[in-house]
């Protein structure tokens, strides 16, 4: 209903209480003042079913709990939740909904970084938001030459471009690819940002999904069959996810008549003391950040060696 003024007010003038010890003589009160808001609440309780009646006084809070069981499907609606605590609650990574996962933001020119329109991302699983909700002003940056910056997002601030050497974005002058600063619930890392002495920008657009797993089998490169117990392999994958991996596991294999085959053997990390693995082994075996896994090992097979390798975040 539209806001009714006291009577002979201007329009949307406020409601004032008599004073006679002031003076003051308080807002005349017409009749559509009173019976409007009534005639709203009845059409409310009648809408979603129930009858109007002057011995239930609560029946406009069960219309609206009626209304939401209708749209939801049913339960109890003590439990239900407004669309803005559930973004302040789910513990749910963003997802961006474009078929690789990535914002794929560009350098239209030396000097500027652009975020895309038309991507949208759910933030804590429940909320889009679009990136054409932001105008250019809102998704265009200036860069600076030899920086390296992180494009991120959060509710608050929108799109942030950071740089690695501020010390308000980076306190304890961290490595690019320390796990602090990936991607968090309401917190996104989108993209790296490398310019060059030019000024010219090298971008490396990360994966945001909701959950992020790989399995694969890495096969060794750049043999060096030196001696026995002294082969050398080279292993690496990219990943270039917005999470480093917080649970990763290797197989080591080696491949017999063309067959993968798990075994016990020694194995180690160029540069530490050989050690016997058991089949099934995790742990920090490998160099791993959120842009990718890689190492150089040695081992006392110098045929071939093979890693069954998955990881997830």
């Amino acid at each position: 209903m539209k806001y009714v003024q006291p009577a002979g007010a201007a329009a949307d003038a406020a409601y004032v209480d008599g004073n006679r010890s002031a003076g003051t003589k308080g807002s005349v009160v017409p009749a559509a003042a009173i019976e409007y808001p009534q005639r709203e609440i009845d059409h409310v309780i009648s809408f979603f079913g129930l009858t109007p009646a002057n011995t239930d006084l609560q029946q406009l809070r069960k219309a609206i709990e009626a209304a939401i069981s209708a749209a939801t499907g049913g339960g109890d609606t003590s439990q239900f939740l407004l669309v803005s605590q559930a973004r302040a609650r789910l513990p749910i990574f963003p997802e961006i909904e474009s078929a690789d996962g990535k914002m794929n933001v560009t350098s239209p020119s030396a000097g500027t970084v652009q975020v895309p329109t038309s991507v949208t991302f759910q933030h804590r699983g429940i909320y889009p938001v679009s990136t054409s909700d932001y105008i250019e002003g809102d998704r265009t940056f200036a860069t600076l030459a030899n920086k390296t910056y992180h494009l991120r997002w959060n509710p608050t601030d929108g799109f942030l471009l950071e740089d690695l050497a501020d010390s308000g974005y980076n306190p304890s002058v961290l490595a690019e690819s320390e796990a602090a600063l990936d991607t968090t619930y309401d917190d996104v890392l989108f993209s790296r940002i490398v310019t060059s002495a030019g000024n010219v920008a090298t971008i490396t657009n990360l994966v945001n999904r909701a959950v992020l797993a790989r399995e694969e089998i890495i096969a060794g490169t750049n043999a060096q069959d030196a001696s026995f117990n002294n082969a050398r392999f080279d292993f690496e994958s990219s990943f270039n996810w917005a999470r480093r991996p917080t649970t990763f596991s290797f197989v080591p294999a080696r491949k017999l008549n063309n067959q993968l085959t798990d075994d016990d053997f020694n194995i180690r990390p160029l540069g530490e003391p050989l050690v016997t693995l058991d089949p099934s082994i995790s742990g920090p075996l490998f160099n791993v950040t959120r842009y990718k896994i890689a190492q150089t090992v040695m081992s006392d097979f110098d045929t071939s060696l093979h890693f069954h390798f998955s990881a997830r975040a």
